[in-house]
Order: structure tokens, then sequence, then C-alpha cells
């Protein structure tokens, strides 16, 4: 055990790619109170969202029904967390080379490696499920016994999905060793792996499936926390959470936590012999694989003339296309969350039948046509937009060959914009994914409110874009290890997350306060029109010094 944790510490020190020679004690300070000022935000906008949710909940006995599909949200997000993790620290890391010949047992590499995906699940846990807890505890007027049951799960939930999820990733791999090609390998392991875990959660969930009847429904309305017992079973260990939480002062509850730490420890254990029993194997094979070179030749007829801007777009795609993890962390995100996140809402139409889809219909449309309704729906698109890290990182995943851009003949403002066009391009997946969703449950939506949906969230697309970029220009990760540290080691990604909830927080202000929609939406779009403007403006004039950390 003390070599585990040991290699444990070893093994996420190294993760984090510190370069010693830059680390001062007072840069260290100052990323210490950037990283708690942010964790407060964050924590206090997830606070706030809870308080207004639980506080809604309480009039119908259904509070717990906020934290329930919290912890669903956050098993799923494990989930897609670990496929994409697993990958590189598992199979692509560069500390295997060391850690294979040395005497060191496969189960003790196993085990500090699966210590690491789980402490970095903690991360975004510690950031939407405590203060959720938190607020949960407060407004019910909940013993200290509450909270210290809630940490105890907390610390414990993650740990079976990212097992559970490693597993499937080592199995995968272990068969792809007839595949030459190792960018292959990680686009089927991801996809694989995906379609797996979204497989057995809808066989699941339509296998759990009863029908209920009104009166049925009814009396879970009636009942306290009712609905959340008819959802638990859905996922796993939910039930047990849950069990825990609601009867954290009684024998019930004592004996739901200790079950779901039983139920960790014997899937840590037993994953970890499962999954050393084939690493070495899957290591191996995968260490001897070669890049599969392309046969096909050059031709004068191939080069074709293009202008600089479709040149250039062209350039950033098979980039990021190319490698498999820039894809993944990159691209793949907005593809697929708003799918997941569509998924539970599916999967509740079909269970409540034609009166549940009635009711969401009258609900979406007695609120999308008001400035709770524009306001809800700017938010969900630019909570997709959240997962878009192309910008963010368009001069990091560059690395040494980002000096291109001083070089080639074409004004670095231009390059700025033909940079950020493949994150624009991208997010217009959600978008038009939100649109079409509105318009299937509803189909007679007013074309004109989806318009104006469509232009404030272009406009919108196209500042956060900007941002982004510029966020990256002054910030370039420039020095990293694996292409897995350009994403999940860089801070630029926090600042992302904070200028979108920024500018939600101020369309919140202005949507509260205006109940036209014509001039709600006319300011929200003069706001972004300004704010494109000046960092235009900011850009062209300052474009030097932006672009002076490139060296």
């Amino acid at each position: 055990m003390r070599d585990i944790v040991l290699l444990t510490k070893i093994l996420f020190k190294g993760s984090l790619n510190k370069n010693k020679k830059n680390d001062k004690k007072g840069s260290n300070l100052g990323k210490i109170v950037l990283f708690t000022a942010l964790y407060a935000y964050l924590a206090g906008i997830v606070g706030y969202i809870s308080y207004e949710a639980i506080r809604s909940l309480m009039e119908i006995n259904q509070e717990a029904v906020f934290f329930n599909i919290c912890f669903v949200g956050m098993i799923g997000m494990t989930i897609i967390q670990t496929v994409f993790n697993s990958l590189n620290i598992l199979f692509f890391s560069k500390d295997i080379e060391y850690l294979i010949p040395l005497p060191i047992s496969s189960i003790k590499i196993i085990m500090a490696k699966f210590n690491c995906l789980i402490i970095s699940s903690y991360i975004i846990n510690a950031i939407v499920i405590l203060p959720v807890l938190v607020v949960y505890g407060v407004l019910l007027k909940l013993g200290i016994t509450f909270y210290i049951v809630g940490l105890l799960v907390v610390l414990l939930f993650p740990i079976i999905p990212v097992i559970l999820t490693s597993i499937i990733v080592t199995i995968i791999m272990k068969f792809t060793n007839i595949i030459k090609n190792k960018d292959m390998v990680q686009y089927i392991t991801v996809f694989v792996t995906l379609i797996f875990v979204i497989g057995i959660q809808m066989l699941s969930s339509s296998g759990s499936s009863n029908e209920i009847t009104n009166e049925e429904l009814a009396n879970m309305l009636l009942e306290t926390n009712g609905l959340v017992e008819m959802y638990s079973d859905y996922f796993i260990t939910l039930k047990t959470i849950n069990n825990a939480l609601l009867n954290y002062n009684s024998l019930n509850g004592m004996i739901s936590v200790l079950v779901l730490f039983l139920e960790t420890i014997v899937v840590y254990i037993l994953g970890g012999i499962i999954t050393s029993k084939m690493y070495i194997k899957a290591i191996t094979s995968l260490q001897t694989q070669g890049i599969k070179k392309s046969k096909k030749t050059s031709k004068d007829k191939d080069y074709i003339e293009k202008t600089p801007l479709k040149s250039y777009v062209k350039k950033e795609f098979i980039n990021l296309t190319r490698n498999p993890i820039f894809f993944m962390q990159c691209m793949l995100p907005s593809i697929l969350f708003p799918v997941l996140f569509s998924f539970p809402i599916i999967v509740s139409l079909k269970e409540s039948g034609e009166e549940g889809i009635l009711e969401l219909q009258n609900l979406i449309l007695q609120n999308i046509e008001t400035q709770r309704g524009i306001f809800v729906s700017l938010a969900i698109v630019a909570f997709c937009f959240m997962f878009n890290f192309i910008s963010a990182t368009a001069v990091s995943r560059d690395r040494n060959n980002s000096t291109f851009m001083k070089y080639i003949p074409v004004n670095l403002e231009k390059q700025c914009l033909y940079k950020t066009i493949p994150g624009m391009i991208l997010n217009m997946i959600p978008l038009i994914y939100f649109l079409i969703i509105i318009k299937i449950i509803v189909p007679i939506a007013s074309i004109k409110i989806l318009l104006y949906i469509s232009v404030v969230s272009i406009l919108m697309n196209i500042f956060n874009n900007y941002c982004f970029i510029i966020i990256d220009l002054i910030n370039p990760k420039l020095e990293w290890i694996t292409e897995y540290a350009v994403v999940k080691q860089n801070v630029n990604m926090f600042f992302q997350i904070v200028i979108i909830l920024i500018q939600l927080g101020i369309i919140a202000l202005v949507a509260f306060n205006i109940s036209n929609i014509e001039v709600l939406v006319g300011i929200i779009s003069l706001i972004y029109i300004i704010g494109l403007y000046l960092i235009r403006k900011y850009i062209i004039k300052h474009q030097v010094k932006i672009f002076s950390k490139i060296v």
C-alpha cells in the first residue's frame, strides 16, 4: 500500500508537468490565490442556482430531486472524462517507458494510475456537488452528520464509474493490437467505449422503465422525495447514495454509507486485479505498433491554389483531426455533450407518455417567448459552447511551431481571425441541435423566437472565440510534454468558463429588467456587437504586443 501511495504521488506530480526553473514562490502563491478565487466564483454560481432550485422544489416536497439530478450528471461527466483521461494516463503517458522495466508489479502501477484518474475526477465534483450539498443542508437546517455523510459520498461515488470505465478502455485496447495505426487505435477505443457506456445506460433505462399511472405519479409527488426513489434505479450506486443522504441520521443511512464503501472497495480491488492481468500485454503490443504511412505520392495536380483564408482554416482543421488527443479534447466534447445531456430528457419523455410530452410542450410555449425563456435558451447554448476548447488552445497546440505565425506573409490580426473560425464552425453544431430539438418537441414554436436565439447565439459564438484566442495569445502553454497537457493542465480553460459565466450574468441582468422581447434581443445583440468592435480594435492596435509571447 505504501508503494502505491508513493507511486501515485510521483505520477500525479509528474502529470502536472511542472517546470522547476520557472516555478517561483511568488508565482505559486499567485496561482493559489487565482485558483481559490476561481473556485469561489464557480462554487458561488452553482450555490446560487442550487438555492433557487431547491427552494422551489421544497414547495412540492421534492427538494432532493435537484441533488439527485446533479449526481446523475456528474456520474455521466465522470464516465466521459475517464474515457478521455484513461487513454492518456494508462496507455500514452511518457512515464510508461520508465515504469515497465522497473521491478514494480503491474497491479501497483494500475492502482497508482487509477488513483490519478480518481483525483482528477474530484476537481469537477468539488465545484458542482459540494456547493449543492451545502446549500441543501443549510436550507433544510440539517445537522453536522449530514455534512460528514455528504463528504464521504463525494469521496466515494466517482470511484466506481472511473474503475469500470477504465476496465472497458483496457479491454478494448487489448484487442486493438491488430491495428497498426496508433492514432486509429485511440479513435476506435474512445468511440467504442462511449457507444458501450451509452448502450448499457439505454438498456438499463428501458429495462427498468415501467408504465406509471397518473395516480402513481400523484402519489410520488405527494410523498416526500418520491421522484428520487423513482429514478434512482437508472444509475449505478445512485440508490445507495440517495439512501445515505436522505436517511443520514438513521441506521438505514449508516448502512447505506457502509454498503457504498464496501461496493467501492470491492470494485476498486477487483478492477485493479482484472486490469493488471491485461495491462502489460496491452502496453507492450501498443508500444510495438508503428504509424501507418501513406503510400500516396504527391503530384503537381494535387496542388491547387487557394486563398489564405481557406488554406489557413484547412490547416487548423487538419491539425485538430490528425491528432487524436486534440480531436477528443477540443472537438469531440462539443459534439457529444449536447446529445448526452439531452438523453435523460428523452428517457423522461418516453416514460411520461403523451401527457408528459404535452406538459413539456405547454411549459416551453409559455416561457420561450418571455425574457426567462430567452435567458434559459442562451444559457443552454452558452453551456454547450463551454466545452469547445479549439480557440482557447489554438496557439498552445502549435507548441514550437507557433513561430510559424510570425514568418508567413499574412497579417497577424487576420491569423487571429482564421484560428477562431474552426471553433466558430464547431459551435454551430450544438446550436443547430438545440434549435432542432425545440422545433421537434414544439412544432408550433415561433420561427421568429428561434431566429432571435440564433442571432444572439451566433454573436456570442464569435465574441467568445475572439476572447478565448486572445487569452491563449497572452498566456500560451507552449511547453508541454504530452498533448493531454494542452487542455487538462491549461489554466486558460478556467478563464474560458469564467468569461462565459460573466456573460450569462450580464444577460440575466438585462433579461430580467426588460420584458419586451424585441428590445431585449436588440440590447443583447448591441452589447455583443460593441464588444466585438472593441476586441477587433484592440487586436489591430496591439497585435505586436499580443503576439510577443510567441518566440
